[in-house]
């Protein structure tokens, strides 16, 4: 935020810009032993959601997109297990580009993510929390956790 902020001023002077802000699909559903980590990636959310909103109301020609990835290889997430493999850090990348040059309001990766806010509004919590739980195994990827 204080990044884009110390850009933002002049980007407004310029009617011109774009803002990236990268998230994570922790910002989607909630993990156990990822409290601190969803909370922040829940908020920059909420606020590249608003900021958007803002430019649009304020007539500004300036983008802003919001990457959600799952896991990427980055050493960060050593030791996680997950049924959706890790992301290779070169096609996160090629995409976050792409997603900027067609002023994406979101890129989620990989495309399945997509379905996790539908879902979450559509079944009943309970049935929800069991499938991604214990079908799916999201709250056990953190369980051989060791990365950085």
């Amino acid at each position: 935020m204080h990044i884009a902020l110390a850009f933002l001023s002049d980007m407004m002077d310029q009617n011109s810009g774009h803002i990236c802000n990268i998230t994570s699909s922790a910002s989607l559903i909630s993990n156990p032993k990822m409290a601190v980590y969803a909370v922040s990636k829940w908020s920059v959310i909420g606020w590249s959601d608003s900021l958007r909103l803002e430019m649009k109301h304020l007539k500004k020609n300036i983008g802003v997109t919001t990457v959600k990835p799952c896991y990427i290889s980055t050493g960060m997430f050593d030791g996680v297990r997950s049924v959706i493999p890790l992301l290779k850090t070169e096609k996160v990348a090629n995409k976050i580009i792409k997603g900027i040059e067609k002023n994406s309001i979101f890129v989620i990766m990989p495309w399945n993510v997509n379905f996790v806010r539908f879902f979450r509004g559509l079944l009943p919590i309970w049935f929800f929390e069991w499938f991604v739980g214990k079908v799916m195994g999201v709250y056990n990827t953190m369980e051989h956790f060791k990365g950085r």
